[in-house]
């Protein structure tokens, strides 16, 4: 009887000791876990706050969009010294796009049309740059030119007609303007300020 109580006793104080370094390895698994897991959150919360203070500050001065305009002109007619308006992001300036032309081309690759770029009225013409991959001199090529931030205000996009007689567009011409950022700052000056339109372009 005294050996079964004796017994009984070692079991308990076996079990107590095996509890107690259980719990003493849990509590510090737990802690050190927590440990890493609020220091991560952390510098996460940390990272997150800096991304968003600089997104912000960027987003003040410039907003990313992406906004496109195709035109099919095909089948239509610009009359010389006349010009085709096709994009206007008043009151909002152009800083950042892309612009794509397909149209008819001398042998020596020079484009039948200007794109034409600033703040109506005041236009200058684009230097394009032809690619000869995906031209035909003679007969059509393919342009394009970037938009990137200039020290004159750009809202609005369009093709003129320099020659002195009128172009037919054949099949297969297009124009695509692409718009990724625009900012404010375009209120003052150009549009509605009393100036008169005009078709004549600036070289």
């Amino acid at each position: 009887m005294r050996s079964n109580t004796k017994f009984i006793c070692i079991a308990f104080i076996i079990a107590g000791l095996i509890g107690f370094g259980t719990y003493g390895i849990n509590k510090t698994t737990t802690q050190v876990l927590a440990s890493h897991s609020v220091g991560d959150n952390m510098t996460g919360m940390a990272g997150m706050t800096n991304m968003t203070e600089t997104e912000h500050a960027y987003n003040k001065s410039a907003n990313i969009v992406r906004d496109s305009v195709a035109e099919l002109l095909e089948g239509k007619s610009l009359p010389a010294g006349q010009f085709i308006h096709l994009y206007d992001s008043t009151p909002y300036k152009i800083m950042n796009g892309h612009i794509a032309v397909n149209v008819p081309c001398e042998d020596n690759s020079t484009a039948s049309v200007q794109v034409l770029m600033g703040q109506a009225p005041n236009f200058t013409a684009a230097e394009l740059e032809n690619l000869p991959e995906l031209s035909t001199p003679g007969e059509m090529c393919l342009y394009h030119v970037d938009i990137a931030p200039h020290e004159e205000v750009i809202t609005d996009v369009a093709i003129a007609n320099p020659s002195d007689s009128d172009l037919e567009f054949p099949a297969g011409s297009t124009v695509v303007v692409g718009i990724n950022e625009i900012a404010p700052g375009a209120e003052e000056g150009g549009h509605g300020h009393g100036a008169e339109a005009t078709n004549s372009t600036e070289s």
